[in-house]
């Protein structure tokens, strides 16, 4: 007789617990979404580099971010010694990121880039030979974390950083190396958080 009424006890207190489990995916999903505005400053091939691009996507329940980002090189780096051609480098994915508290006013992301990339050189406008483009494709991973400030309830601003690994690069003089290294960023993101 007692050990039935424990079993009941223990029935009795596990029923409505076990109706309370959150989920990720099910019948309250919050869907929302943003778009951004990225500007990234790291080194390539040794010297100074800026890209910028865009990222947004898809925020299940305020966390779990699914999008796409895009990133290209905007600074003149040389590729050679005739002063007329310059490194030409862009990127981009799937992204994936993981919101921490994004209630809350200052909150961590963190988030990964997935992908593919083009590199090579483009001539300046004064080159004999104008606008010529060659190139060559590589894999980018770029994993990173972002420390977020919620400006409005539709507008968000951070700084983070990045490890961009380039694999696969075999363009004349340029290596894996030269595209890889850390990243800062600066994040301006839109949308329905």
């Amino acid at each position: 007789m007692r050990t039935c009424t424990i079993i009941l006890m223990i029935l009795a207190i596990a029923g409505p617990a076990a109706a309370r489990d959150e989920t990720l995916l099910g019948y309250d999903i919050e869907n929302g979404g943003y778009g951004a505005l990225v500007v990234k400053y790291g080194a390539v091939m040794g010297t100074e580099g800026v890209f910028v691009g865009g990222q947004g996507g898809w925020i299940i329940n305020h966390t779990l971010v699914i999008g796409l980002g895009g990133y290209g090189l905007v600074n003149n780096i040389d590729f050679d010694d005739d002063d007329c051609s310059y490194l030409a480098v862009g990127y981009g994915g799937l992204l994936l990121e993981y919101i921490i508290e994004s209630h809350k006013l200052v909150h961590l992301s963190l988030q990964a880039i997935i992908g593919g990339g083009g590199v090579g050189h483009r001539n300046d406008w004064y080159c004999k030979d104008k606008y010529e483009y060659n190139g060559d494709a590589f894999f980018v991973f770029e994993p990173g974390a972002n420390l977020m400030l919620n400006l409005h309830k539709i507008a968000r601003v951070g700084i983070g950083g990045t490890y961009r690994y380039a694999r696969g690069v075999r363009y004349e003089n340029v290596r894996d190396s030269d595209l890889s290294g850390l990243t800062g960023q600066i994040i301006l993101k839109f949308g329905s958080f």
